[in-house]
């Protein structure tokens, strides 16, 4: 049934269409690194993007920030959820279409990168000494969870480290947790809360104009991001006899990984360092 949420959700994303700014030919051949707090971010934030990057010949390389391993703590052990999210991060880059040699992992604990931001900072730093990448990708600054936002502001202490100019692209993935691309109402447990807050931070929306101001179109390349995400299957699929398995897919009810799979991605580009 269609109704009044989805109603204002198209018309707001009518708008955002409208008014960002599309990216130009140079993007899409541009070198990158794109950082991820967890394995997926980089598929569901900018999973398209990637795929055309790639696909137009421009080196791309991955950085997975935590582990992933407290997903599902309460129901795998965290050294096996570890590798399966690590193996499952390595799947998604290759049907993005780039190599294993293009993935690093920090390892550092799921749920706990604001004890590590120096660290990130650190390790970032020397990683755009070594690869020198035109552009930056990065979760965005208004993702609600702690670990985006530690990894958001180590990835912005470590561009200033690094003094070189580079265009900065954060997308936004748990920013969209909010009504009118989300329910309010009739979610997993607790999370209704979450959806809440990020209601209410966000204006029901409203302020994504403000917020956001490059657009990229990446619905010719829909279905590679949709194996891409399929690829990380610990949280896609719910493990057999495993009732209380949840996956993104879940988030009410599916409105969430929708959003993501829209056919355009949404960004706050900046230069840095010019």
């Amino acid at each position: 049934m269609w109704t009044f949420r989805r109603t204002f959700s198209t018309m707001l994303d009518s708008q955002l269409r409208l008014r960002l700014r599309p990216f130009e030919i140079g993007d899409w051949s541009a070198s990158a690194v794109i950082v991820a707090p967890h394995p997926d971010d980089e598929t569901l934030g900018c999973g398209g993007v990637a795929a055309k990057k790639i696909a137009s010949g421009a080196q791309v390389r991955f950085v997975f920030v935590t582990d992933g391993a407290a997903s599902h703590r309460h129901l795998m052990h965290p050294e096996t959820l570890r590798t399966t999210r690590e193996a499952e991060a390595i799947e998604a880059v290759h049907r993005l279409g780039a190599s294993s040699e293009s993935v690093t992992f920090l390892r550092l604990p799921d749920g706990a990168a604001n004890h590590h931001v120096h660290e990130i900072t650190d390790a970032v730093v020397s990683m755009l000494n070594s690869w020198r990448p035109q552009s930056v990708f990065v979760n965005h600054a208004k993702d609600p969870t702690s670990d985006h936002v530690a990894v958001n502001a180590a990835v912005r202490a470590a561009l200033r480290a690094y003094g070189r100019p580079v265009t900065v692209f954060e997308y936004p993935v748990w920013y969209w947790y909010h009504w009118p691309w989300t329910s309010l109402w009739g979610d997993l447990p607790n999370m209704w809360r979450v959806t809440l807050r990020q209601t209410i931070k966000t204006a029901a929306g409203l302020r994504a104009p403000s917020t956001l101001n490059s657009l990229a179109y990446v619905g010719d390349v829909i279905g590679v991001k949709r194996e891409a995400l399929a690829a990380h299957a610990s949280q896609m699929q719910r493990l057999e006899n495993q009732d209380e398995w949840r996956t993104l897919s879940d988030l009410s009810g599916g409105d969430f990984v929708g959003r993501l799979l829209a056919d355009y991605e949404m960004f706050t580009r900046y230069e840095i360092n010019i």
